[in-house]
Order: structure tokens, then sequence, then C-alpha cells
């Protein structure tokens, strides 16, 4: 008796994913000053593959206050785990930070990354890192953070 070893095990996950993937709802267009790149991602545990579509929420949270959202669904068999790490700069007045959030499946879910980052008014620039393999890697994002005021 032959036993699959990993790589295989891997391609019938890819094979059996990848129509699911290439059949996901796209992702709803980024408003005006925005971009996110949507990412694919296998996962650290479990025999998963998923998406992640990135966005920022700001406006109406304290002091300026944003927040990175994640849609993101996993398929496959496990427990599903990959860690999404954004790492942004405000360009405009320097500010910058790095926020983690753990995405877990199967399944999907949405995800409001803590703590919020408070970047100031201006050109914010992201990049997406994960603790798995994905495409594009690293991903990118951008968006105009407007002055709140505070």
């Amino acid at each position: 008796m032959r036993i699959a070893t990993t790589p295989r095990l891997l391609a019938v996950a890819a094979s059996v994913a990848l129509p699911m993937l290439a059949a996901a709802a796209p992702a709803t267009a980024a408003p005006p000053g925005e971009s996110w790149d949507t990412i694919f991602t296998t996962a650290r545990s479990g025999l998963c593959v998923g998406r992640i579509d990135p966005s920022i929420g700001h406006g109406g949270l304290p002091n300026g206050g944003a927040l990175f959202n994640f849609q993101a669904t996993l398929w496959g068999i496990g427990d599903c785990r990959v860690t999404i790490t954004a790492q942004w700069t405000n360009t405009d007045n320097g500010r910058s930070g790095m926020v983690s959030q753990e995405i877990t499946g199967p399944g999907y879910h949405h995800y409001g990354a803590e703590p919020r980052l408070y970047p100031g008014p201006g050109h914010v620039e992201v990049t997406f890192t994960l603790d798995a393999a994905s495409v594009p890697a690293p991903a990118h994002g951008r968006w105009q953070m407007p002055d709140y005021g505070n």
C-alpha cells in the first residue's frame, strides 16, 4: 500500500478548490482612492486554500481611527488557519504601524482586525504578508484617509 505524500495531497486539494475559487463572487469595487489586492492563500494548518479580500473601515470610529477588514473564505479539510499581517505607512505624515489577524476555517468569516490604527489624514499604503503560501506575495492596498478633525 502506498501512502500519499504531502505534495500529492496539496495537489488534490488544489484541484478541488480551484474551481470553487474561480467561481467565487468577486469582491465589491473599492471606493474611489482605494485599491486592494485579492489574496489567494493556502493555510498553515489543515489541508486548505482560501481567498481574502482586505479593505479599510473608517468614519464614525473614535479619534479618527480605522480598522482593517478581511472578508475571508477557507475551503478544505481540518482546522484551517492562516495569519495575515498588515504593515501600513501614511506617506504624507510618516505614521506607520502593523496589525495581524488570524483567519480560521473552513468557511466564510468577516474580521475587523484589532487594534484600531490611527494613521491621520493622508495617503496610506499597506503591505500584506501571510504565514502560508499566497498570491500575490506580498499583497498591497492603499487608501486616502480623510481628515476627521482630531
